[in-house]
């Protein structure tokens, strides 16, 4: 960026915006000024969508700074790539930018009560209510989802216009990595650079999940929670020994017995049936599924979260992948790697060529800063 001590400019930035008025800027891109209400929308977006992963998460100070600091970068970036799109005659979908509104709108669905409300008057009265408490305008509010809009068309156009460069040794070296990861040789595993691991990694379990070994099987659960008092686990016990007794002697199916009695009804979903990959259940009922005979009822089984009642119905081997096999998906995944950087790097290049200003009363902070360190 075209900015000097630019730490130090952010620092004032997110410091003078808490305390400046909501239609005061607080910094500019290129020349165009971000509002203090523009920001403190952004920070109001990131903190409602780090809450809903975590309830907790803002409870933390650090945490808060992190959001102030993440809006900031957000909105540098967004604007860069907004007045990049402009100078490239995209276009935002106009439609899409009513939808966006609509969907906004939905957010606003309650009555005085905080129930659920269809009325089309009363949502909207909330909507203008919410606009007028952040100090921004419908207009306002349309323009900043144009933007984004075309800063993300500008993004898929970019990413469009780039192209893979890949070697047949890259893909060869991903797959001779990809084995290492799938033996499940930690000391090999461990001796890969952590940058490989990053890229090798996530396709690895993809590959896994195709290839591992694996079972098929029904299975009746009950549950006996920590907190379950002990004559109500006897009770479950005693249900599961006679489950088992009636499953042996085919009195009852497994379809029946899940429908019946089981506290995970989910296997209903695919006929009482449930894959288990190797390595995926706790130890102990790993080693008695894959160990069992086809057809063979297993339990009742007690585990800490509770009671195992299984069938193995059906078991296939690992399964290890040669290269011309998966060459293909391995190039497809790379090139797509490979063009997301290419695309990240565009834009960073475009960001460190903005000319970034504080402004109002965070241009004041900064250059008192820069007196100082002038001392």
């Amino acid at each position: 960026m075209k900015i000097k001590n630019f730490l130090p400019v952010c620092a004032a930035i997110l410091l003078i915006a808490a305390c400046t008025s909501k239609q005061d800027a607080v910094f500019s891109v290129n020349g165009t000024k971000i509002s203090k209400a523009t920001y403190q929308g952004t920070v109001d977006n990131l903190a409602a969508q780090y809450v809903r992963v975590n309830p907790n998460f803002l409870q933390n100070q650090q945490n808060q700074e992190l959001i102030k600091k993440l809006a900031l970068e957000q909105l540098i970036t967004n604007e860069v790539l907004y007045q990049e799109a402009k100078k490239q005659n995209v276009k935002a979908d106009e439609k899409a930018v009513k939808q966006n509104i609509e969907k906004i709108k939905n957010f606003f669905a309650f009555d005085k009560d905080g129930k659920p409300t269809q009325d089309k008057v009363i949502i909207e009265k909330n909507f203008q209510d919410k606009l007028q408490k952040d100090g921004i305008t419908y207009k306002e509010l349309e323009n900043n989802i144009r933007k984004e809009l075309m800063a993300q068309a500008l993004l898929n156009k970019i990413n469009a216009e780039q192209k893979a460069e890949l070697q047949e040794e890259d893909l060869q070296n991903f797959y001779n990595n990809m084995k290492v990861v799938l033996s499940g040789d930690k000391t090999k595993i461990a001796a890969l650079p952590q940058e490989t691991l990053a890229v090798v990694l996530p396709f690895a379990q993809e590959i896994k999940k195709l290839t591992a070994e694996r079972a098929q099987v029904s299975a009746v659960f009950l549950a006996t929670p920590a907190n379950m008092p002990k004559k109500d686990i006897e009770k479950k016990q005693a249900l599961a020994k006679d489950i088992v007794k009636d499953l042996k002697a085919n009195k009852i199916g497994f379809v029946q017995a899940i429908a019946q009695y089981s506290d995970d009804k989910n296997a209903l979903n695919t006929k009482g049936e449930q894959l288990v990959l190797r390595g995926a259940l706790p130890d102990s009922l790993d080693k008695k599924i894959f160990n069992a005979k086809l057809g063979e009822i297993l339990g009742p089984l007690t585990e800490k979260d509770g009671i195992y009642i299984l069938r193995v119905n059906e078991k296939r081997a690992e399964t290890k992948p040669a290269y011309n096999e998966v060459r293909a998906e391995i190039a497809k995944y790379l090139a797509a790697l490979q063009i997301k950087q290419k695309t990240a790097n565009y834009v960073k290049d475009l960001v460190n060529k903005a000319e970034i200003k504080p402004e109002g009363e965070a241009a004041k902070k900064v250059q008192e800063q820069n007196k100082e360190q002038a001392k």
